[in-house]
């Protein structure tokens, strides 16, 4: 149990959702500590109020960095507020301390009833591989501080000293052959969702990652406030093995 769960929000999942998410992690990672990191107040763990902010890749990096240096453990698992998270991947222990290593076995489920009211409580699977999401991401709490600490020093430098950058928001994608993106400093500091696919700079090392799959699925909501936008996959469904319907599992009916 050499691991801390690094809990980030910035208080923009709507209610049920948001709630039912914390409760469902509370009964899942007994055992473990918790650090969560918010825009506003939380009851979860040992919590960490940043203050409000527009949302941004920048201040997702300072989240992480002020979860990961509250830890003590080896380990961190990062957890997003729109996520529903299983025993499984909660004891899941990197073998080595050395690369980043991704959750990839993850339903995508639709709870937007403004935008596909049709489409509630639909899961499906995301057909990208590997798909190599924050949310989903373990490792040695150490490497990932160097990587955040490279990333913000990167985005608090000139502009020119950003000449290499391929995939800035999940460490371990870096390549060396992408090609040099100005804008990547806009980007990181506004509100898009975009990734930023440019180029890391010869400052940040290679980094090297993994993925693992777990034999029950971990759950990415799509609820139409999603940093990363809208999302649904292949293999559409409105009731599985384990979880159940959705519906049920938001109203407490079905704790998974």
């Amino acid at each position: 149990m050499d691991k801390t769960l690094i809990y980030i929000t910035e208080n923009k999942c709507p209610e049920p959702l948001f709630t039912a998410a914390i409760n469902h992690l509370k009964g899942v990672a007994e055992g473990y500590p918790i650090v969560s990191v918010s825009h506003k107040p939380v009851d979860l763990g040992t919590n960490i109020c940043v203050g409000e902010h527009k949302r941004s890749w920048v201040w997702i990096y300072r989240q992480v960095l002020a979860g990961c240096k509250e830890a003590k453990t080896k380990h961190v698992s990062i957890i997003e507020h729109d996520c529903f998270y299983t025993r499984e991947h909660v004891e899941w222990e990197p073998p080595t301390d050395d690369k980043f290593y991704y959750n990839e076995n993850v339903l995508l489920v639709c709870w937007d009833k403004k935008n596909h009211p049709d489409k509630m409580g639909m899961y499906s699977k995301f057909w990208r591989h590997p798909r190599l999401s924050l949310s989903q991401l373990v490792c040695n709490r150490q490497l990932y501080i160097k990587a955040l600490e490279q990333r913000l020093d990167l985005i608090d430098r000139d502009r020119q000293a950003t000449k290499r950058i391929d995939h800035l928001t999940e460490p371990g994608a870096s390549k060396e052959s992408a090609k040099y993106k100005k804008k990547l400093i806009d980007r990181a500091n506004s509100g898009s969702s975009a990734y930023l696919k440019t180029l890391l700079p010869d400052f940040i090392e290679l980094e090297e990652y993994e993925t693992f799959n777990n034999r029950i699925p971990n759950l990415d909501v799509r609820h139409g406030r999603n940093f990363t936008g809208p999302r649904r996959g292949r293999k559409r469904r409105y009731k599985i093995k384990h979880w159940g319907r959705f519906e049920d599992l938001i109203n407490g009916k079905n704790m998974g």
